[in-house]
């Protein structure tokens, strides 16, 4: 009875805590091919409100608005022993609080450029044999009435 109870209460508080993520693109290991398999997204937990809205991806706010700036962060570092096994990555990429400081940034960024909205928001990261690095981009937008 113990049992049921805690693998109900199990699978309610996945269900419950699922409903705060958004779609996202990452990476996991495929241990069975090597290397990682691609998955669409941002790849981590997304806050649920900032000061201004976030639009990830393609969507489009309902308003109508205009373009003010694309804003960009990106970064490069250097591959750590801890990261590779046998000539393999294991894992690339930043953790997720580092992702969600750099998306911080960018809302802060447009927000001082007069944006209401950030759109199109896109996190990507690639590698290379020395390096780990990541590009976010968004575009800073004004709503605007017509």
């Amino acid at each position: 009875m113990i049992q049921k109870a805690c693998k109900l209460l199990l699978v309610l508080s996945v269900v419950g805590c699922s409903k705060n993520i958004k779609p996202s693109t990452y990476y996991t290991n495929d241990f069975k091919n090597g290397g990682v398999e691609r998955h669409d997204g941002l790849g981590f937990e997304i806050p649920v409100k900032y000061d201004i809205d976030v639009v990830y991806f393609n969507d489009h706010p309902k308003q109508s608005y205009e373009d003010i700036e694309t804003i960009k962060m990106s970064g490069e570092v250097p591959l750590e022993d801890k990261q590779t096994q046998n000539g393999k990555m294991l894992y690339r990429g930043n953790h997720q609080d580092k992702k969600q400081e750099i998306l911080r940034q960018m809302v802060e960024k447009a927000k001082e450029l007069g944006a209401t909205a950030l759109i199109d928001v896109k996190y990507s990261v690639y590698s290379t044999q020395t390096a780990s690095g990541f590009t976010f981009t968004g575009k800073a937008v004004r709503y605007v009435l017509k």
